[in-house]
C-alpha cells in the first residue's frame, strides 16, 4: 500500500519514506509510529492506543511515545510552533492532520525498451554520442536480473519511423513490443558539456514515472551513465544484490576517449555497410591503441571481422576479449557462432551459447543462434523454445522471426511454421529470405504451385545477386522433384550441370528426391569437402529422407559427426 501527504511517500511494503524521491532515513519504531498516524489519518489516537499498536507485547513508559513522535517531527520537518503533520491534542494523544492520499501499490515493471536518444546537437556528428548512449544502457540494464530489455534492433527502428516524420506515442509503442515502459532521451552537446534529457514512461496509461536532466562534461560520461541506471532500476522497484550492482556500474575503461572511440566504431559497423565496418575496424583499432586492456574494444573488432567473414581474425579477438572480461556474454555467443559455423565443433559451441544466454539472458543474437545449433541437433522443442525467447526480445526483427519459421520447418511443423512465415512476410512483404523459406516450407508439403509463387518472388527481390538467384532457383527444382514433376527438376540440373558456382547441396536435394541415390550423394560429399554450411542440417533435413538409411549417408554424418553429436 502506498500513502502519500504533502512531498512523501510512504510504502508499506517496503516500509519506506520518501520525499520528492529522495530516501527519509527513520529507525523502526519511528516508522511504525508514522505508520499508525498515517492509517488512522484525522482521528484521535489515545497514547495507549499508539503504544499497544507499536509496542503490542512490550510495557513502556510513555516518554518512549514522546522521544519517537519528536524524532518523527524533525524527520517531516514539523517546527516547534507549527503542525503541519502531527498535532498533539492535550490530555488525549495525537492525531495526523494532513491529507492522505492512499492507492494501492503499482505492479512491478517488468520489461523495458530504451528508446534511441535523440540528437539535439547542433553537429550530426555527434550522432554517434546518442546512439553510444542508447546502446549502453541497452547493454547495462540487460544484466539486470528479471527485467526483460528489448534488444537494439527493435528499437532503433524508431529512429528510422521518427526520421520519416512517425512519432508513436508510448502506448502504441509498449503494445508493439510488448513492455510496460519506455525510457526516451534527449542529448545536446555544447562544447565539453553534454546535456541529458531523460523520461520514463508506463506504457499502460502513458503516465511519467520520472524525468530526470543532467548536466556533465564529456569527460565524465561515465559517471552519467551509471546515474541514469540507477535511477531507472530504482523507479522500476527492481531489487538488486551487491553483485548486481557492482554488474550495473561496472567500467570496462577508465579512458574517456577510447569510449568515445568504441562508441563511434558501433556507429558505423551499425550502419551495416562494408564501408561501415571497416571504419569501424579502425576505430576499434584505435580505441585499443588508447586502452590495450579495453575488453569491448576487441569485442567491437570480432563483430567486424565476422562481418568481413574473416574468422580467424575474429576468433583472436574474441580470445582476447575474454581473457580480458569473461562475463562479456555478447563475446561468448560470436565464439560460439564460430565453433559451430566454422569448426562443427558442437559440443564447444553449445558450452559457448549456454555461456551468452546465462551471462545475458536478454541477448536475442545469442538464443537466435542457439535455436538454429539446436534444430539441427535434432532437438527440436528446445530449438522452437529459444527461437521464441528471441523474437520475444526482438518482436521486430524479420531475422528473429524467420528463425522461428525455419526451425518449425525443421521439427517438421510445415502448418505451424507457414503461419510464422506468413506473419512474417506481413511485417515486410519485400524479405526475400522470408518469400523463400516460405517456399521451402511449402516445398516439403509437396506444395509446388505455392511453392514456386514464393520462390519467384524471392527471386524479383534479390535482383542483382547471380549467387542467391541461383540458389532460389535450386530450391524450385527441389520443389518440382518433391512433388513429382522430374521433367521440370532434371532440365534446372541439365542446365547447370557446368556451373561451377552451382549449389551442390541443393543438387544433393533434388536428386534424392528424383532417386538418383549415388548422383545426390556424390553432390553431398562435395558440399561437405567445400564445408558448405547446409551440410550441419543433414541428419534433420527433410529433403534427404530418402538416403537416411543408406551405408554412404550414414558415413558422412560421421564425418561431419553428426552422428555422434545427437
Amino acid at each position: 500500500m502506498i500513502h502519500e501527504f504533502g512531498p512523501f511517500r510512504l510504502d508499506t511494503r517496503e516500509r519506506a519514506l520518501c520525499r520528492r524521491g529522495e530516501m527519509v532515513l527513520l529507525s523502526p519504531k519511528v516508522f511504525d509510529v508514522l505508520l499508525v498516524l498515517v492509517q488512522n489519518s484525522g482521528r484521535v489516537l489515545t497514547k495507549h492506543e499508539m503504544m499497544h499498536f507499536v509496542w503490542p507485547d512490550t510495557v513502556v513508559e510513555e516518554s518512549n511515545l514522546a522521544r519517537q513522535i519528536s524524532t518523527l517531527r524533525k524527520a517531516l520537518g514539523d517546527g516547534n510552533d507549527e503542525s503541519r503533520y502531527i498535532e498533539t491534542i492535550p490530555w488525549r494523544g495525537y492525531r495526523f492532520a494532513a491529507s492522505v492520499r492512499t492507492h494501492d501499490e503499482p505492479a512491478v515493471i517488468d520489461s523495458l525498451a530504451v528508446l534511441p536518444f535523440v540528437n539535439e546537437s547542433e553537429d550530426p556528428a555527434a550522432e554517434y554520442l546518442s546512439d553510444g548512449i542508447t546502446e549502453t544502457l541497452i547493454n547495462r540494464l540487460c544484466l539486470v536480473p528479471n527485467l526483460k530489455v528489448m534488444s537494439r534492433n527493435s528499437v532503433f527502428r524508431y529512429k528510422v519511423r521518427e526520421a520519416s516524420g512517425c512519432f508513436l506515442e508510448a502506448k502504441v509503442i509498449g503494445k508493439e513490443l510488448d513492455v510496460r515502459a519506455v525510457l526516451s532521451g534527449r542529448i545536446r552537446q555544447a562544447g565539453g558539456i553534454v546535456i541529458v534529457s531523460v523520461e520514463l514512461i508506463d506504457t499502460a496509461d502513458n503516465r511519467q514515472l520520472w524525468g530526470a536532466q543532467y548536466n556533465q562534461e564529456l569527460s565524465d560520461i561515465f559517471s552519467l551513465q551509471e546515474s541514469i541506471s540507477r535511477e531507472i532500476v530504482e523507479r522500476l522497484r527492481l531489487k538488486l544484490t551487491s553483485d548486481d550492482r557492482r554488474h550495473l556500474a561496472k567500467r570496462h575503461t577508465e579512458s574517456p576517449e577510447a569510449y568515445r572511440l568504441y562508441l563511434r566504431g558501433r556507429f558505423f559497423l551499425n550502419k551495416l555497410t562494408l564501408d561501415g565496418v571497416h571504419k569501424g575496424l579502425e576505430l576499434f583499432q584505435e580505441a585499443m591503441e588508447k586502452d590495450p586492456d579495453y575488453a569491448l574494444a576487441y569485442s567491437g573488432l570480432m563483430d567486424c571481422y565476422i562481418g568481413l567473414n574473416n574468422p580467424n581474425d575474429a576468433r583472436k579477438a574474441a580470445v582476447k576479449a575474454l581473457e580480458l572480461d569473461p562475463s562479456l556474454g555478447e563475446v561468448h555467443a560470436g565464439l560460439g557462432f564460430l565453433t559451430f559455423f566454422q569448426d562443427w565443433d558442437w559440443r564447444k559451441a553449445e558450452v559457448e551459447f549456454k555461456r551468452a544466454i546465462a551471462l545475458n539472458p536478454n541477448y536475442a543474437q545469442a538464443r537466435q543462434w542457439y535455436a538454429i545449433y539446436l534444430a539441427k541437433m535434432g532437438r527440436h522443442e528446445e530449438a522452437i523454445y529459444e527461437a521464441r525467447q528471441a523474437q520475444i526480445l526482438d518482436p521486430l526483427s524479420l531475422p528473429m522471426s524467420m528463425t522461428c519459421g525455419l526451425v518449425l520447418c525443421f521439427a517438421r511443423q510445415y502448418d505451424r511454421a507457414i503461419e510464422e512465415l506468413q506473419k512474417l512476410i506481413e511485417m515486410d512483404a519485400n524479405f526475400a529470405a522470408g518469400h523463400s523459406t516460405l517456399g521451402l516450407a511449402y516445398a516439403h508439403q509437396k506444395r509446388c504451385d505455392e511453392a514456386i509463387a514464393e520462390f519467384r518472388k524471392a527471386s524479383a527481390l534479390v535482383g542483382g545477386s547471380s549467387e542467391m538467384e541461383s540458389y532460389i532457383q535450386a530450391l524450385a527444382a527441389y520443389s518440382y522433384a518433391a512433388s513429382g514433376r522430374s521433367e521440370q527438376a532434371r532440365k534446372f540440373l541439365n542446365e547447370t550441370a557446368n556451373q561451377p558456382k552451382a549449389p551442390a547441396y541443393v543438387r544433393g536435394m533434388i536428386l534424392a528426391q528424383l532417386g538418383e541415390y549415388d548422383l545426390a550423394m556424390d553432390c553431398l560429399e562435395r558440399a561437405l569437402d567445400e564445408r558448405t554450411y547446409q551440410v550441419l542440417g543433414m541428419n534433420v533435413d527433410p529433403a534427404l529422407d530418402p538416403l537416411r538409411s543408406t551405408p554412404r549417408f550414414q558415413s558422412l554424418l560421421t564425418r561431419v559427426g553428426l552422428v555422434s553429436a545427437t
